[in-house]
């Protein structure tokens, strides 16, 4: 230690104005440089849930279905808010929305209403009850969960936001019900054709601002076989900082093919595999707001356009 402190000592200026400005320019700039690379992912984190299109329809549709099942012909019952619903979520999973699923979305949306009392009607020979509902407010909802204060805060942050840029679908450059055509590639999902975000420039879901997308997101349930498009040799099968665990396939015609945020993978570096074999699970890990398969192509190296390749 005494030695390193030498060298490091013998490289410092002499006069107290150089040594300030030796400083500035090895420490502090580092330092700048490194808070600003991080600040957007985590502003975007802590500003917004990160949820994709497909998820916030999950949270519609079940809102809708336990609102529709509080009316009955003596009550309008009440309406269960879904940006509730996403907000407590995005704080209960720690923006993890791949732990949500309709049962779960179902029971949280249930917390916000509560019989006060019935109306009973004869009808015929019988005597029936109708439940009155009422709305439980959100504070009410956080105590059931035992949220802590500042979970509470965070969830209130969450609902200040503008939820309208939500509800969104996502563009493409495919019309609805699209279906691929199979002929050098095949399709790496055996359902599932719905694109999410498409080739190209994008709004990043996760840093927010345009930023190049090198493939296409499929929707799909986590947990889907995901299946190798070609013949090929598996040259990378492991974990890859955005693209999370991923797999990349190398064919004979100067392709590559990747398939990212994968749950699991099942094939191994160095595997050969036929087009259709299992490489591996849809997931969300790595860069990712939800369930989906990441799909992308390279010709020589260079990203194109997949569904290029599919029409």
């Amino acid at each position: 230690m005494q030695v390193l402190g030498k060298v490091i000592i013998a490289f410092l200026p002499d006069d107290l104005g150089s040594v300030l400005k030796f400083a500035l320019l090895f420490i502090l700039i580092p330092i700048v440089f490194l808070t600003l690379a991080f600040a957007g992912p985590v502003t975007a984190y802590e500003k917004i849930p990160l949820v994709s299109y497909e998820q916030v329809q999950m949270y519609i549709s079940t809102a809708e279905k336990v609102s529709e099942s509080t009316k009955n012909p003596y009550s309008e019952g009440v309406e269960v808010d879904w940006k509730d619903l996403v907000a407590i979520d995005a704080v209960r999973f720690k923006q993890d929305f791949s732990k949500a699923n309709l049962n779960e979305i179902e029971e949280l949306a249930k917390m916000f209403i509560e019989i006060t009392g019935y109306i009973e009607v004869k009808e015929g020979d019988d005597v029936v009850r109708y439940p009155i509902y009422r709305l439980r407010s959100v504070d009410e909802v956080l105590n059931m969960l035992n949220f802590t204060k500042e979970q509470k805060d965070k969830v209130k942050e969450f609902l200040s936001i503008d939820f309208s840029e939500f509800l969104d679908s996502p563009a493409t450059d495919i019309s609805s019900g699209w279906t691929p055509v199979e002929n050098e590639l095949k399709w790496p999902l055996s359902s599932g054709y719905t694109i999410t975000s498409g080739f190209g420039t994008r709004i990043d879901p996760v840093y927010g601002g345009e930023r190049y997308h090198s493939g296409v997101d499929i929707a799909a349930p986590l947990g889907t076989p995901v299946k190798a498009a070609a013949d090929g040799e598996v040259v990378y099968a492991g974990w890859n900082d955005g693209y999370g665990l991923v797999v990349f396939i190398w064919h004979s015609n100067n392709l590559e093919t990747r398939y990212a945020h994968l749950s699991k993978i099942a094939v191994n570096k160095g595997q050969i595999v036929r087009a259709g074999d299992v490489i591996g699970y849809v997931g969300s890990t790595g860069k990712s707001t939800g369930p989906h398969l990441h799909f992308e192509v390279r010709n020589g190296g260079k990203a194109v356009n997949p569904l290029d390749f599919f029409k």
